[in-house]
């Protein structure tokens, strides 16, 4: 028995699917992000962290479904794979169109995420420069260009009660 055509295609209707919702549901969650980043609420902030990792985590697992797939039927990864794949499957484009949809609502995703992440730059800015007040001394970043801790941060003694 091999491998249709029609049968991955219904495979790819729904990872697309499954990724459209994921999607839709990720962009009202960085919008609500978006406003609990700016209060000053660390339960919403921890919570609205979660649930945005829950649909980033979905999302990778459906990606790597998709990729998975590419490769079992030999058209590679990637995005060329895919593209293959989808040349293979879907005569009439539809899949595609549909894939174009969510790369256009993946793209305002990661804008939103990135100005909420902006936010967050700003406010952790304004703590570290507090922070410094408070101990006499200059400001310091709390992590490098590549994501480490300065050590010189982390041993800092604020005093003692």
């Amino acid at each position: 028995m091999s491998v249709q055509p029609a049968d991955i295609r219904r495979h790819l209707e729904r990872i697309l699917g499954d990724e459209a919702r994921l999607l839709a549901e990720l962009e009202q969650i960085l919008t609500r992000e978006s406003a609990v980043v700016r209060g000053d609420d660390a339960t919403a902030i921890e919570n609205i962290g979660g649930s945005r990792q829950h649909c980033v985590d979905a999302l990778s697992r459906l990606d790597d479904e998709r990729t998975a797939t590419c490769r079992m039927l030999s058209f590679g990864a990637g995005r060329a794979g895919f593209e293959k794949l989808l040349a293979w499957c879907d005569a009439d484009r539809t899949l595609y169109a549909r894939w174009q949809r969510n790369l256009g609502i993946a793209g305002r995703c990661k804008d939103q995420n990135d100005r909420n992440g902006a936010v967050v730059a700003l406010k952790l800015g304004q703590v570290q420069k507090l922070l410094a007040t408070l101990r006499g001394g200059s400001v310091e970043p709390a992590y490098g260009r590549q994501g480490a801790r300065f050590d010189g941060f982390a041993r800092r003694e604020l005093g003692q009660a």
